[in-house]
């Protein structure tokens, strides 16, 4: 049986809407990570913000939890990722319909016996009645009163989502496996964990709205249903785990293949155990991991990026459990792409794009893994010889930042022996530590040492930005402040080539936030003082501090000044943020979603934007790039700012960066209908005055993370002349058209490499003639053929290369062919020494094994070396110790052969 298809069809003939499931990633709420119920996408509705599409909908919606991941693998119950099966209601029908759908699907398209099913209601609490109309409507339709319960706040109550709002009694459908299946206790009812009961649908009644006092009637009553896919195919199939369900078959399959074990009923073995709860998670884990990357989760070390690495990493882990050595997550991954892409077409298409992720994260977790084991062991076995409980805060982040551990899984392994992981003060310690890393990149030495003086001064005055409407303005000087001897002092005033910082009670310049650079510019008194404005900055909020100097005149506290931001710079700095915007539309149209913003500067110079980005740009991208943001330039597009609530921001698709903090209102900045971001910078007012741009080069700067630098306006106009100004230096040197610049040089490179490919040729002739004039005769009257020769002090040492030397190795090897010979080269390769040898196959025989005296004699001159018996190479740093490593060389080979 489709359970999906069967739930659907059931609702659409009973006039619901029949919408898609909405992504992991949710569109219209920016206060929640992912999508962890059916009636998220719904909220606005729900809220009353939007009107929905329909009185009457239903869905099949993807969820994602974390709530319950210690629980997984213990608990046959719960899961990450799940599917909720789920029929709405605004302002339409209400408990009596809604528990007449319900009861109807269960019996008569699920056909579970209705002598199997227990139901609940809201018991009653404080001013809040027992909702006899819910039990009332059960009874009429049938089920006997006995197997209805009445359950408090905690379990048959919800909401509200916040302090206040739309809230409701809920009532609860169970499925009952049978009384072999429970504790044995008279008491026990659908709320009891012995396993004997699971409950399968959640119906909530939005009936009453909190005002923070007293609950009031709602004048629109709402419907909230959720039934949890696995569980309902676990009752239709009577089975008292959601993994011993069709959805788990393939999964499971999979992983018995891959590591011979499989899922064993009720057992005490304690191995069985294990396997059991490895196989739960490992499976859990996996569908999470493709669902949340197919919607657009990419790993990261914050927000669900770092759900998402923690689940792989978790994932890897108990894969070692399972005996998994090799790198095994993708294989699940099929499987998974194969029974879900009939229903999530997306998983199927996002497939070798997740796979790519997958692999990369597999195999960085995978090399550290076990050494950051051994360290846990270690820190483990320590705690339990001195008898100690708590991991020190200081190891587990060495884990977290050094080995890449989750601290979740870092006390996992510790719980797991019985010991603990005070999260509490590891969070302070990642705290101070992301603190002291902000400290060293965000501002100067002299403004952090002094950032207390800053919170005292915010608490008595404020300066009020004034800078998107305007660029100069009439202020009062409140503070002025100077540095004396590393501390900072508030003064009365400052004179001429004084150095200091005023703040002002409004200003138009803007300080620096959001990767852009503080406002620059003046401030004068009459026209008889002036303060040059060098830089802006907001050490607290609400302080604007002013750094700079005084170019003539004086100024004092009171004074009444003129503000004002340097024209061309704020022009510059304006036209560098918007392009920055374009830029990350260009980036998301060309590459997806997935290309998302990770950093930026934006300075009146040029452009910095980190994007994380998963594989290698293509062939002429960046070409691409740059004719997308310089058309859009050319259509010359309004470019509108304005104040909203967070909530609408999201809904209407505004992207935020979700390490950053917002309050209830935020500002978007639009550009035309194609791009939405949640901005405080400063912007033009139309695409157009951005003139030109220009990518200087696009990056990687670290796994998974590029970076594009970028010029605008006449900055552009100044790179394209001074690149323009070279090709016609080079046309001019060469005699020829620009046209031609390419071929010629394409010709001048094949004959040079020509060259020295003869040169090449005719040195190693030199060399070997060398090194044969010295032997020959040495051959003739010794039995000694170990051949040793330094080139690194020779006339054409820089003409030979390590290859050259290999090539050289064996043409004397031909030469003495009827000998049994040794060779050993030396030769100075940038400054390093590097030796190559190579042994006769008669030699090998003896005993001799290049690879094996290449380690060694690596050693000798500050290095390392290996290869194949007949053929090895040793690099290292000192050339003063070649002679020594010549000599270890014709000792171990004489006694070898000896």
């Amino acid at each position: 049986m489709d359970i999906r298809k069967e739930f659907l069809e059931f609702f659409k003939k009973n006039d619901h809407l029949i919408l898609p499931s909405s992504g992991l990633i949710p569109d219209n709420d920016l206060s929640v990570l992912l999508t962890t119920a059916g009636m998220q996408p719904f909220k606005p509705y729900y809220l009353g913000v939007k009107k929905p599409p329909s009185p009457r909908i239903s869905t099949v919606q993807k969820c994602f939890r974390t709530s319950d991941i210690d629980r997984i693998g213990d608990s046959d119950r719960h899961l990450t990722f799940f599917e909720m099966l789920g029929n709405f209601a605004f302002a339409d029908y209400f408990k009596k319909e809604a528990i007449s759908f319900a009861l109807n699907f269960i019996l008569n398209i699920l056909k579970i016996p209705e002598n199997k099913l227990r139901f609940s209601v809201f018991g009653g609490y404080e001013e809040l009645p027992l909702d006899e109309e819910a039990r009332n409507y059960w009874i009429k339709s049938g089920v006997k009163a006995d197997r209805i319960y009445k359950f408090g706040m905690k379990d048959n109550f919800w909401g509200p989502a916040g302090n206040t709002g739309p809230c409701g009694p809920s009532t609860e459908i169970y499925y009952d496996f049978g009384e072999e299946y429970g504790c044995g206790k008279p008491t026990c009812n659908p709320n009891c964990d012995c396993g004997r009961f699971i409950e399968i649908w959640n119906l909530v009644f939005t009936q009453y709205n909190f005002d923070g006092k007293s609950y009031k009637d709602l004048p629109n009553k709402n419907i909230d249903t959720g039934m949890g896919l696995e569980r309902i195919y676990a009752a239709v199939l009577s089975s008292t785990s959601v993994f011993r369900i069709p959805l788990f078959n393939g999964i499971l399959g999979k992983l018995k293949e891959i590591s011979g074990k499989e899922l064993k009923s009720k057992s005490e073995n304690n191995n069985d155990i294990e396997i059991n709860r490895a196989l739960k998670i490992v499976s859990d884990h996996c569908r999470s991991i493709y669902f949340l990357i197919s919607d657009g989760v990419t790993p990261s070390n914050e927000g669900r990026g770092y759900i998402l690495r923690r689940i792989i990493r978790r994932a890897i882990r108990f894969g070692r459990v399972l005996g998994i050595n090799d790198y095994f997550l993708n294989e699940i991954g099929n499987v998974i792409a194969d029974d879900y892409k009939s229903a999530y077409p997306e998983i199927e298409e996002k497939k070798n794009f997740a796979f790519q992720i997958v692999s990369d994260e597999e195999k960085r977790f995978s090399n550290t893994l076990k050494e950051g084991t051994k360290l846990l062991i270690a820190n483990i076995a320590d705690l339990k010889s001195k008898g100690e409980k708590y991991l020190d805060s200081n190891d587990a982040f060495k884990l977290y930042d050094t080995y890449g551990f989750p601290v979740e899984l870092t006390g996992e392994i510790l719980a797991e022996n019985n010991l603990y992981l005070d999260v509490e003060k590891f969070n302070l310690f990642v705290k101070k530590h992301v603190e002291i890393s902000k400290k060293r990149t965000t501002f100067d030495k002299k403004l952090i040492e002094n950032i207390d003086e800053y919170k005292s001064l915010s608490k008595e005055i404020h300066c009020e930005f004034a800078g998107y409407e305007k660029i100069e303005s009439s202020s009062k000087i409140i503070k002025i402040l100077k540095n004396e001897k590393s501390k900072k002092f508030i003064v009365e005033e400052l004179t001429e080539n004084e150095h200091g910082e005023i703040i002002l009670d409004n200003t138009p310049f803007y300080g620096e936030k959001g990767g852009e650079i503080g406002d620059k510019g003046i401030i004068t008194l009459n026209e008889k003082s002036v303060f040059i404005v060098e830089d802006t900055r907001i050490p607290v909020e609400g302080i604007y501090i002013h750094i700079g100097f005084v170019k003539k005149g004086k100024f004092k506290i009171n004074d009444s000044v003129q503000a004002k931001v340097g024209i061309n710079f704020r022009k510059a700095i304006s036209k560098n943020h918007t392009a920055t915007h374009l830029l990350h539309w260009a980036l998301r149209s060309v590459y997806g979603k997935e290309a998302t913003q990770a950093g930026s500067f934006v300075s009146d110079l040029r452009i910095r934007f980190d994007y994380k980005f998963f594989g290698e740009p293509g062939k002429g991208m960046v070409s691409r790039l740059e004719n997308l943001v310089n058309k859009k330039i050319q259509d010359n597009e309004i470019v509108k700012i304005f104040e909203t609530t967070k909530e609408y921001a999201g809904e209407i698709g505004a992207i935020a960066l979700f390490e950053e903090k917002y309050g209830r209102f935020v500002r978007v900045v639009e550009i035309g209908n194609y791009s939405r971001e949640l901005c405080g910078g400063i912007h033009v007012k139309r695409t157009g005055e951005i003139g030109i741009f220009k990518i200087i080069q696009d990056t990687g700067i670290g796994s998974n993370l590029r970076r594009v630098e970028a010029v605008t306006g006449m900055a552009a106009v100044n790179y394209l002349n001074e690149k323009d100004n070279i090709v016609k230096e080079i046309s001019g040197y060469l005699g020829i058209n620009d046209s031609e610049i390419i071929q010629n040089i394409t010709t001048l490179k094949t004959n040079l490499e020509d060259l020295n490919i003869k040169l090449e040729q005719i040195t190693i002739k030199i060399a070997k003639n060398e090194v044969i004039k010295k032997y020959d005769s040495i051959f003739k009257v010794e039995d000694d053929k170990i051949i040793v020769f330094d080139f690194s002090k020779s006339d054409y040492s820089e003409n030979l290369s390590s290859k050259s030397i290999g090539v050289l190795s064996d043409e004397i090897k031909d030469y003495f062919k009827n000998k049994k010979v040794f060779i050993a080269l030396a030769n100075s390769i940038n400054g390093k020494p590097i030796l190559i040898f190579n042994s006769s196959k008669d030699l090998l025989k003896k005993g001799i094994n290049c690879s094996v005296i290449a380690k060694e004699t690596g050693k000798i001159i500050g290095g390392g070396g290996g290869g194949k018996p007949d053929f090895a190479q040793s690099g290292g740093s000192d050339l003063n110790l070649i002679n020594d490593a010549f000599e270890f060389v014709r000792s171990k080979v004489k006694n070898t052969i000896n």
